[in-house]
């Protein structure tokens, strides 16, 4: 893989392998569905291979032997090609390895969506001994069998692996070829554009703000200039696409339950499709189809606004409504991160609302969020479930993030993106009160998955297959702000020093890996016919004598599969993914700035040395495409390391002072004895400093309108300057 030699399914999806036709192969829809929750095989939903987010990998091997090739590492080069099919040129800035069980490509930016490319790989690959590299007995009977003897599927292998043969051959490559794949990369912009036009064209129920019951507190009003006000109580009603309502958990009667989570609440697992249950593909929406909308009563979405203190206007209720309604008046929407809320805003919005700036500060939740949580049946109630259940378990991103990073459902996961970026579309539209033309003045601010969420959102602002990148009316953002985002979000989590064990962690204990270590250490208790509950419940109470084994079986099983489920489930979300989301915004060079927690370690922290960025990694040494940085380098950003009039202003600072959190929290130490950020309250002065540069940065894009940023000598103590350049 990838390889078109496998086909194509008549929905245009990858025709993988003993993939069901339809659910009647199957006794029950949960059975069909299990076969694309699985990470091996989500991707056989999707129209296409992925965008080399995830390294291209081909497998090598020794005849009659398992012995690990090694290769010469300098035969790689112009002997493993990555060819874009349309220019019939190598694809620049590919990075090539191989660990002696596989050859791998990686990427410097993202393939293009919907295109074709070949792979080839000649005998000029060469093992350490001086040996060429050769195919396999069927490779070359694939390439010299009559056609005519062939049947379908391998008639179009046959004939997909000669395009890539020619393609080599085309570039006056000397040597002989002894693999070589036609793929097909997925219409990556295909859902979210579909899925956007869809949110805002919607007859039944286009994106509307009801500020019908909305509550106005006063904060401050004792000091007029740090006076402002907050608005609750409004509501966004625009469409909902998950098939996982609070509506929906309680006609199933959803539980939360380690054993069999997908049983126990199959919605919550479920995913965005077409209204008969189709997958959502580039043919499904040129057929004018349509994706299920889910609304109903527990999907309107709950807003929160920050206005100014306005004596006799926003200090009411109708002045409020008034203020809001009135387009001349600018507004910043906020998107929190993956353990916050829309209450995050809080932290922020009083800086554009007070000391006479009259902004309209904005926040919703993403699904799983705040007041967008989910209550499961069970009716468990305890001191901390309380706070968001008047009766059942949490199903909250606080609690536990995989309920949103849902990685046992890749396609649902994807979809928990693709509704996130449809949700902030809605509150941009909705902020037009009906007048797409009024040309409001709107920015846009994201933290951490806000900032990765708000890439996306940024993008999906633009007309689709436009030949010059524009807007769509009504939905324009005058500027954009990522703090700490990246890219690549599979390893991106995998690779983070505070997410990753989260990650293993939940693969490790996860009800699937729990019971494979119980049937093989309990054959005599676990067996095919006993339940989950009963092996993982057996495994739990021999857990003391066998410590040993089961932490080894764990292990074994996870090094196992990482690299199936990073392959798997990247190449499911890559449509979903800021890696692929850039090219229209980077074309329409949008205002931009983006921050980067990169810490002023060396190569190695030190005690006391403020560390790189430990929750969203700026990089990471097994992909090239995963962190921060690729998605900087693919948002073609400059650096800003002092002031700057350079308009319109995209461009990126780096904070040496602080990390993650910084730009709400002012928490973030230098690194301590545990090798993480020290907590200690001595650091605290330090990171609220840096904290102000970073606020006050987007505070320059926004009111300025990205015409200008201004770094006074203070603030070149918490970011990279022109000296830290030079050194």
């Amino acid at each position: 893989m990838p390889n078109d030699g496998y086909g194509y399914d008549a929905d245009g999806t990858i025709s993988l392998p003993g993939e069901p036709s339809s659910p009647n192969a199957y006794s029950t829809n949960a059975e069909y569905d299990a076969y694309y929750q699985s990470f091996e095989t989500s991707f056989a939903a999707v129209d296409g291979w992925g965008l080399c987010v995830e390294p291209i990998e081909i497998p090598l091997s020794s005849v009659g032997s398992e012995q690990v090739i090694a290769l010469e590492p300098t035969s790689l080069q112009g002997n493993v090609l990555l060819i874009e099919g349309t220019t019939r040129q190598e694809v620049p800035n590919t990075k090539l390895s191989s660990d002696g069980r596989k050859l791998t490509i990686e990427c410097g930016a993202a393939l293009q969506p919907g295109t074709e490319y070949f792979i080839a790989v000649s005998n000029g690959v060469m093992t350490v001994e001086g040996f060429p590299l050769q195919s396999s007995p069927a490779f070359g009977q694939l390439l010299s069998a009559d056609p005519n003897e062939l049947d379908e599927q391998q008639r179009n292998l046959q004939q997909k692996t000669k395009n890539a043969v020619s393609a080599y051959s085309d570039l006056g490559k000397p040597n002989e070829v002894v693999y070589a794949s036609t793929f097909t990369t997925q219409n990556s912009y295909s859902v979210i554009d579909n899925i956007v036009q869809q949110t805002i064209s919607d007859p039944s129920n286009p994106p509307t703000l009801d500020l019908t019951n909305i509550e106005v507190t006063e904060v401050n009003s004792a000091r007029p200039s740090k006076a402002y006000i907050i608005v609750s109580g409004a509501t966004l009603e625009t469409n909902n696409y998950l098939p996982f309502t609070q509506n929906i958990a309680d006609r199933e009667k959803c539980l939360l339950d380690s054993y069999d989570p997908i049983a126990n609440c199959p919605s919550m697992y479920n995913w965005t499709k077409g209204e008969n249950g189709e997958h959502l593909t580039q043919p499904f929406f040129g057929n004018q189809g349509e994706v299920a909308k889910y609304n109903d009563s527990t999907t309107t979405i709950p807003v929160d606004f920050y206005l100014p203190y306005i004596g006799g206007a926003t200090d009411s209720k109708a002045g409020a409504r008034q203020f809001i309604n009135d387009s001349t008046n600018p507004s910043v929407i906020f998107i929190h991160g993956v353990t916050g809320d829309k209450e995050s805003a809080s932290l922020v919005a009083k800086e554009y609302v007070t000391d006479g700036k009259e902004y309209i500060f904005t926040a919703i939740d993403m699904p799983y969020h705040g007041a967008r949580i989910v209550c499961d049946s069970s009716k468990y109630s305890d001191e901390t479930t309380l706070k968001y259940c008047d009766s059942g378990k949490p199903i909250s991103a606080r609690a536990d993030k995989s309920y949103f990073i849902n990685i046992t459902s890749p396609l649902t996961l994807r979809s928990n993106l693709h509704q996130s970026v449809s949700d902030f579309i809605g509150l941009r539209w909705a902020l037009n009160f009906g007048n797409d033309k009024a040309g409001r003045e709107v920015h846009l601010i994201g933290v951490s998955l806000g900032g990765i969420m708000s890439v996306m959102t940024t993008e999906a602002t633009y007309k689709p297959e436009s030949p010059v990148a524009q807007p769509i009316e009504g939905l324009a953002l005058a500027t954009s702000n990522y703090v700490v985002p990246g890219q690549g979000l599979v390893n991106l989590t995998l690779s983070s020093l505070t997410l990753g064990s989260e990650m293993e962690t939940s693969v490790k204990k996860s009800a699937d890996v729990q019971r494979a270590i119980a049937e093989t250490l309990l054959p005599n208790i676990c067996h095919e016919s006993e339940s989950n509950e009963t092996c993982i419940t057996a495994l739990q109470t021999h857990s003391a004598e066998l410590e040993g084994s089961i932490e080894m079986l764990e292990n074994e099983i996870y090094s196992a599969l990482i690299p199936i489920l990073k392959q798997g489930v990247q190449q499911t979300i890559d449509g979903s993914d800021p890696a692929g989301k850039v090219s229209r915004q980077v074309q329409a060079q949008q205002p931009t700035l983006l921050i980067e927690a990169v810490g002023d370690c060396g190569d190695t922290c030190e005690i006391g040395e403020y560390m790189p960025d430990t929750v969203v990694p700026n990089n990471a040494e097994n992909n090239v495409m995963t962190g921060t940085d690729p998605l900087i380098h693919a948002l073609e950003l400059n650096d800003i390391t002092s002031s700057t009039t350079d308009a319109p202003i995209r461009g990126v600072i780096r904070a040496t002072v602080g990390g993650h959190g910084t730009f709400l929290f002012p928490y973030e130490g230098p690194m301590d004895e545990t090798g993480l950020p020290s907590q200690d309250p001595q650091h605290m002065e330090a990171g609220n400093n840096s904290r102000i540069t970073q606020q006050e940065a987007v505070r320059n894009m926004v009111a300025t309108n990205a015409r200008a940023i201004y770094l006074d000598s203070d603030d070149l103590i918490n970011i990279e300057d022109e000296t830290d350049e030079a050194q």
